[in-house]
C-alpha cells in the first residue's frame, strides 16, 4: 500500500494544483519510466523552451550532453538532473518556470496514467469529502 500511498500524494497535488517536488518526479519516472519518457515529450510539445531540458543535445557547460545511445534510466536520470538544475536556477533558460515545467510534467503523466473520460473514476470521495479511496487499478 505504501508504494500506492505515494502515487495518491502525487495525484492528489496535481488535482489540488500544488507544487511537485523533485522526489515526486522522481518516483513518477521510477513508476512507469516508459509513461514519464512519453510525457517529456509532450511537454515539450507544449512548452518548446524545454526542448534542451528534456531533450538535451547542446554541449553547452550548463547542460548535461545527451548521448545517443544511453540506456532508458540514464537518460531519465540525465532530465530530472537538468530539472533539478532548472528548480535551481543553474540552469538558464528563458521564459521557463522550473514550477510550471514540473507541474505540467505531471498533469500530462497521470492524463496519459489515468485517462480522463468522466466514466472511470479513480478518487472517489466518499463522507461528504471527508474522506476518499483510490482505484487501486493504479
Amino acid at each position: 500500500m505504501g508504494k500506492n500511498t505515494h502515487l495518491i500524494n502525487i495525484y492528489l497535488k496535481i488535482y489540488n494544483k500544488r507544487t511537485l517536488t523533485m522526489d515526486d518526479l522522481r518516483y513518477l519516472a521510477q513508476y512507469d519510466p516508459e509513461c514519464f519518457q512519453k510525457t517529456c515529450k509532450n511537454v515539450v510539445y507544449n512548452i518548446p523552451e524545454t526542448k534542451p531540458i528534456i531533450e538535451p543535445k547542446s554541449t553547452n557547460t550548463q547542460l548535461i550532453e545527451w548521448k545517443p545511445q544511453i540506456p532508458e534510466a540514464q537518460s531519465i536520470q540525465l532530465i530530472l538532473n537538468n530539472l533539478k538544475k532548472l528548480e535551481a536556477d543553474d540552469y538558464v533558460v528563458s521564459n521557463v518556470d522550473a514550477d510550471s515545467v514540473k507541474n505540467l510534467l505531471g498533469n500530462l503523466y497521470m492524463e496519459l496514467l489515468f485517462p480522463h473520460n468522466d466514466k472511470e473514476i479513480f478518487i472517489n470521495f466518499t463522507d461528504n469529502g471527508n474522506s476518499s479511496t483510490f482505484d487501486k487499478r493504479a
